[in-house]
């Protein structure tokens, strides 16, 4: 499935190159030297993002261009640091991209935000291996966290690393524990309490979750593959798993059917895609105990039905007693043209090291902008300086997410094309329509025909 991935990648690439000709586009180095004094000595470069929105309508974006024109200003008697926003987003970035890697060109450096242009850039040699700056400085490669080994290569490169990553363990209304008599999360030791917990909100009337055909189920079933050492083996295959045919699998498969899917009714139960949003507005209303959701859901618990004074983060068991596991999922952000001279690549990585340090790590939680994956992140600190409930949630939550003993990505970021496969079967699941074996049969079919 890799291999499917990258040839339709380079024969993007390829088709973009009748349409683009021999010209560069904008994410060219070339573009830096357009926008600063012909006769500067400084060495430039250009770096494009795409937080372009008003800061009235996102306050993040308007707090990350602070950040980057802060760093600018630092290094103004070094090098030219010269910040493009660039209104088509993350997506548009990655396009540009694909089409001026056909004609030679890339960015000095950019922000692709999730949209992983490694494959097609570092085998068209357009793009800078981190990995000796990492390895060369303890700090930078612990501002860096799970994007070192995340994004390790299966030679050995590291192309990309972020500022931010998706931080996901879950969200629960202790109120409502507390009226069924159930053990909440943080006193959990392993999956049996979990599933003693969710009997005893049945019990209670109470419904312990809403869940959907998407991405509260994936997350779900995503976190349980994390119970054991032969579940994670399983899963950290990912793409390249030539079977789902594998014990720990279909165990993931049958907890999903018969600890989760039948523990609520169809009523909360939805179809899955981007409109679907019951499980997360239930959970804020009272109606559901928890909500599998990441850190940033710290953010509807203002004003919420459910009374932010009884919201709690959690990151999930094991069976491994007392030992938990968490979902950080980094990604493709920042990433460099090999075709800077020493002097430019000098002022990117030194940006870089800017954006993962500690100090703007602590910021981006403060702001509450996000989870950094910076392991030297002062939560203690943190969880003094901030005010609000939400932000104090939002502290409690990512430290729970780093502190975790286990630490894997999105079910997405790991299988690929099959997230869609898979969570495809939750309705039969649902339903009984399905089995576990029968969901393994489709899936490998899926990826005979994927071959």
């Amino acid at each position: 499935m890799k291999r499917k991935v990258l040839s339709i990648l380079l024969c993007t690439v390829m088709t973009a190159a009748l349409f683009t000709g021999c010209g560069k586009g904008d994410s060219s180095s070339d573009s830096a030297k357009d926008s600063v004094d012909k006769g500067s000595e400084l060495p430039t470069i250009t770096f494009t993002h795409g937080y372009y929105h008003d800061e009235s309508e996102w306050a993040a974006a308007g707090e990350m261009r602070k950040i980057y024109e802060e760093f600018a200003e630092m290094h103004k008697g070094e090098f030219n640091f010269v910040i493009k926003a660039d209104e088509s987003g993350a997506e548009g970035i990655y396009n540009t991209a694909l089409n001026d890697l056909s004609a030679g060109g890339f960015y000095d450096i950019a922000d692709f935000g999730g949209w992983d242009i490694t494959p097609v850039a570092s085998s068209a040699d357009a793009i800078l291996d981190l990995k000796p700056y990492l390895d060369d400085d303890a700090d930078f490669k612990a501002g860096a966290g799970v994007c070192y080994d995340q994004n390790l290569t299966e030679d050995g490169k590291v192309y990309s690393v972020r500022e931010q990553i998706e931080g996901v363990g879950f969200w629960y209304n202790e109120a409502l524990f507390k009226e069924a008599g159930a053990a909440v999360p943080g006193d959990w030791k392993t999956w049996d309490d979990f599933n003693a917990a969710v009997d005893k909100l049945v019990a209670a009337e109470i419904t312990p979750f809403g869940l959907n055909a998407g991405w509260p189920t994936n997350i779900l079933l995503a976190a349980y593959n994390q119970r054991s050492a032969d579940s994670r083996e399983f899963y950290e295959g990912g793409r390249t798993v030539e079977s789902f045919d594998q014990a720990s699998f279909k165990e993931s498969l049958t907890f999903i059917q018969e600890k989760a899917l039948q523990k609520i009714d169809a009523a909360n139960f939805g179809p899955g895609g981007d409109d679907d949003e019951a499980y997360r507005s239930d959970f804020f209303a009272g109606k559901t105990a928890m909500l599998f959701n990441g850190v940033w859901d710290a953010g509807g618990t203002i004003d919420c039905e459910a009374g932010a004074e009884n919201i709690r983060p959690a990151v999930f068991p094991t069976d491994e007693s007392g030992k938990t596991a968490a979902l950080l999922s980094g990604g493709c952000g920042y990433v460099v043209s090999s075709k800077l001279d020493e002097k430019q690549t000098e002022a990117a990585i030194e940006f870089i090291k800017y954006m993962t340090s500690p100090e703007i790590a602590s910021r981006i939680i403060e702001k509450g902008i996000g989870m950094a994956p910076g392991t030297k992140v002062d939560y203690d600190a943190l969880a003094e300086k901030v005010e609000t409930d939400d932000a104090k949630l939002l502290v409690e939550a990512c430290r729970l997410c780093q502190n975790a003993d286990y630490k894997a990505l999105g079910l997405g970021n790991t299988f690929g094309d099959a997230e869609g496969e898979i969570q495809s079967k939750y309705a039969g699941l649902k339903d009984g329509s399905k089995t576990a074996d029968d969901v393994v049969k489709d899936l490998d079919d899926f990826l005979a025909a994927a071959e």
